[in-house]
């Protein structure tokens, strides 16, 4: 840029003595058609040849310049800038800021392949165009390549129609002029990059963008009540700083793309999340419609303390890798279609206090390792029609227990003669098939009996 002002200063200074040059030399011309008789003044007014070289010298300098100048202006397009120039100017300058910018945040796109209605479209017009910041791609690069991903969250999740701010999460709405670590929902770790995304809406719609995958320093990331549909795509895998994942109550079915299959080498949903994620400690799909099967390397998991995966459809056995871990507190398989028998391994989880497998396919008995966890309050094991024989004396030995249900199982023989019945205080829940004329459990202590594959 210096250069060029540099240049144009010349030019400007150049054209001050070459008007001068033209004023000197157009005046004799004129004096010699109006004063032909005077050879004398005609004589004066003459331009000397050295002074004549001297003028075309001076021009031709000027024209030099000037190309130079042009030539260093065109140089200066190649460098990529992002402006923020009124999306009312000119259409073609407009396209060129759009095409600049899109090269940065989507290689090998070019704007004119996105419908104007995509979310990466608009998410690129409003980081053109709206957003106030002057940026620099070489200084502000994962800056731009946030800003981008959340503007297409925000388009593509429905954010205008209904905003992600809320009671609990307040703040000024997305695509705000302010900082963007001080929108609702969103927040920042210490050097300004997105941490956590906090999206919660009952009024949200759509599809999670492969944008998800931009956030790479964010540590947790929630979409609950988000109506969002469709799958996981296969970006998410690129959040390898990720402790924490709730994406409960949502519409989102099917597996992780076959994409994940050429990294990972198995595209199966879990079996994903179980390589991917080795850092969760919080990891929440519950009320959507995954499907798969829970692989050994659940084992890889030792730092989850939550795991909730009520209310989707997988299958299959629990493997016995699941002892390993040590950390969980909260795990609750309810309402899927797993099957086989309950893993013994289960006994290990020292520190779990809910333990839901109910409203699957479980067979066999019931193992009385379950009796070794000693800080179980809740336990779920009903309808499982499948599962046979008694509850383990061990397992009515659990003083912590307080919510409890066996119900619509084959379960049989008595709960009062054991323990978690013989305390003072009444439970908050406990069910079992203890209805009916003939009951296939005895329990004075329930609080609600049902007759044997039916309510009572």
């Amino acid at each position: 840029m210096e250069e060029t002002e540099q240049y144009k200063s010349h030019v400007t200074e150049t054209e001050g003595e070459v008007a001068e040059g033209e004023v000197a030399a157009t005046s004799p011309s004129i004096d010699n058609v109006d004063n032909a008789s005077d050879e004398k003044d005609t004589q004066r007014c003459k331009i000397p040849r050295k002074a004549r070289f001297g003028l075309i010298a001076l021009l031709a300098i000027a024209v030099i310049a000037v190309a130079a100048g042009v030539l260093l202006s065109k140089g200066s397009d190649n460098e990529v800038s992002i402006s923020t120039s009124d999306p009312t100017s000119d259409p073609t300058s407009d396209s060129l800021d759009m095409e600049l910018l899109a090269k940065f945040v989507l290689p090998g796109v070019r704007i004119s392949d996105l419908n104007e209605t995509a979310p990466q479209f608009r998410a690129l017009e409003w980081l053109a165009y709206e957003d106030p910041r002057n940026f620099s791609v070489e200084e502000d690069a994962t800056e731009i390549l946030e800003l981008y991903s959340l503007a297409t969250l925000y388009y593509a999740l429905g954010g205008e129609d209904y905003g992600f701010c809320w009671l609990y999460v307040p703040g000024p709405e997305l695509l705000n002029s302010s900082y963007h670590c001080d929108w609702c929902s969103i927040k920042c770790d210490e050097t300004g990059l997105v941490d956590n995304i906090d999206f919660y809406s009952d009024g949200m719609r759509g599809t999670l963008p492969p944008e998800i995958g931009n956030f790479r320093n964010a540590r947790a990331m929630k979409f609950h009540i988000s109506g969002l549909k469709g799958s996981v795509p296969a970006e998410i895998g690129n959040l390898r700083q990720l402790t924490s994942l709730d994406l409960s109550y949502n519409q989102l079915s099917g597996s992780i793309p076959s994409e994940i299959e050429n990294i990972y080498g198995n595209s199966n949903t879990f079996t994903f999340v179980t390589i991917a994620f080795r850092q969760l400690t919080y990891l929440d799909l519950s009320y959507n419609s995954f499907s798969g099967t829970v692989p050994n390397e659940i084992g890889n998991l030792q730092q989850l303390i939550y795991l909730d995966l009520y209310g989707n459809t997988f299958f299959g056995t629990i493997p016995s890798e699941i002892g390993k871990l040590q950390q969980l507190v909260y795990l609750d398989l309810y309402g899927n279609t797993f099957f086989g028998t309950i893993p013994s391994e289960i006994g290990k989880l020292q520190q779990l206090s809910r333990l839901a497998l109910g409203a699957n396919a479980f067979s066999g008995t019931v193992p009385s390792e379950i009796g070794e966890l000693q800080q179980l309050a809740q336990l779920s094991l009903s309808d499982n029609i499948g599962l046979t024989g008694t509850v383990p004396m061990e397992v009515g030995q659990l003083e912590s227990i307080i919510w409890a249900t066996f119900q619509n199982t084959s379960l049989t023989g008595g709960l009062d003669d054991l323990a978690f019945c013989q305390k003072e205080y009444q439970f908050f829940r406990l069910a079992s098939d203890c209805g009916g004329a003939i009951p296939e459990i005895t329990c004075e202590c329930c609080t609600i009996c049902f007759v044997s594959n039916g309510d009572g």
